[in-house]
């Protein structure tokens, strides 16, 4: 299902969050257990991205398998789903920001293995959909927080549409690679019934596009769950708050593969205020240049090396002001082995005005967890 020409006015804004003092983050509460056959486990059922808030709900549990395992048997696939599935796509790694995942006996680790089901694999943001999981190995086993989420245009940025309906097209392929669903969590997010929001400027792009195309509108209303049409506010994001459980019995044949994707994507949306806001600016420019490259080797090691890099030309709205360039960067690092895993990230955001106005963050999980992030808005408070 493709519905092109798309063009949403807006971005998210950055927030800044309190960095965490020392090189480990505190246990989150609560958590909740899990059941297994080798004994109930606790995990947090959120993802974080700051060891502060959940970004994103667990919503795929596999018991006693391996991350890079799920992928091998998931990249397998072809799309072929049948007519009743309105969905081509196949798994690929995924370009996407870091996020951790907490389970007992072992705390905080990254999303080192994130994959997307794309339409078309010359477009790995989506076109303009995807689906999107990260997966976290906790001991023997592995959480899955899958989401479906479509491409806001004139950037590189996406805005999460579902969590159930993604959880379900896992759960789909799962099946289809030899491993069923064995059962369902209890309530496993307190969320009552919602869980984060889509912004309202977001939502309104999308449902005036239904209005002309019925495929939208079925996606939107009967497999999203969203209203049509759409409101004046933000519109919550239904769950129901269940994982899925999942027992397969796949063994990892690690390969050698060395395999690089990249795009640029130039930039023209407007949009609040990155940084040092609040405020409204319209974002040109770029292209903003994306590559990931994903190795693999004989002995199982797995890395994921993703970069962001560009020059945008921004000029502000509300308040009207100076047109300015602005310098984006960000590094992403992955690495899974037997014995070993862990994801960093490193993100810049610079405005080259006068005065100069800036935002950093550095995020990671696995062998040490950190989080700290740096605002310069030109001024003292």
């Amino acid at each position: 299902m493709r519905v092109r020409g798309l063009s949403v006015a807006a971005l998210a804004a950055a927030l800044a969050a309190p960095a965490l003092a020392g090189s480990s983050a505190p246990d989150p509460t609560p958590t909740v257990d899990v059941s297994a056959p080798g004994g109930a486990f606790a995990v947090w059922p959120y993802t974080t991205s700051d060891f502060h808030a959940g970004d994103d709900p667990v919503n795929l549990v596999f018991l006693d398998a391996d991350p890079r395992a799920i992928r091998q048997e998931l990249m397998k696939l072809d799309g072929a789903r049948g007519p009743a599935v309105p969905f081509s796509c196949r798994w690929t790694d995924a370009m996407g920001y870091e996020q951790a995942a907490w389970g007992a006996g072992e705390g905080w680790v990254g999303g080192a293995v994130q994959l997307a089901c794309l339409n078309d694999p010359a477009k790995p943001l989506g076109d303009p959909f995807r689906f999107h999981v990260r997966l976290f190995r906790v001991g023997s086993h592995t959480l899955g927080a899958a989401h479906f989420e479509v491409l806001i245009g004139g950037t590189a940025e996406h805005e999460v549409l579902g969590w159930d309906f993604a959880r379900d097209f896992v759960a789909l392929d799962m099946a289809r690679a030899g491993a069923p669903m064995n059962g369902v969590t209890p309530m496993f997010t307190p969320v009552n019934g919602a869980f984060r929001e889509i912004r309202q400027p977001v939502y309104a792009g999308l449902a005036a596009a239904a209005g002309q195309s019925p495929e939208l509108a079925y996606l939107l209303t009967q497999l999203l769950k969203l209203p049509l049409p759409a409101p004046a506010a933000n519109v919550p994001i239904p769950t129901q708050g269940v994982a899925l459980l999942f027992a397969p019995s796949f063994e990892l044949a690690p390969v050698h593969s060395d395999v690089t994707t990249s795009l640029d994507v130039p930039y023209a949306v407007d949009a609040p205020k990155p940084i040092c806001g609040p405020g409204f600016i319209h974002i040109a420019g770029g292209p903003v240049h994306l590559e990931m490259r994903v190795q693999t080797n004989p002995s199982g090691k797995y890395l994921r090396t993703y970069t962001v890099n560009g020059t945008l030309v921004v000029t502000p709205l509300i308040p009207a002001g100076d047109t300015v360039q602005a310098v984006v960067s960000e590094v992403h690092r992955a690495m899974l082995t037997d014995r070993y895993g862990e994801i960093r990230q490193e993100t810049s955001q610079v405005l080259l005005g006068d005065p100069a106005q800036y935002r950093t963050t550095r995020f990671g999980a696995g062998q040490q967890d950190f989080f700290s992030a740096n605002e310069s808005c030109g001024y003292q408070d």
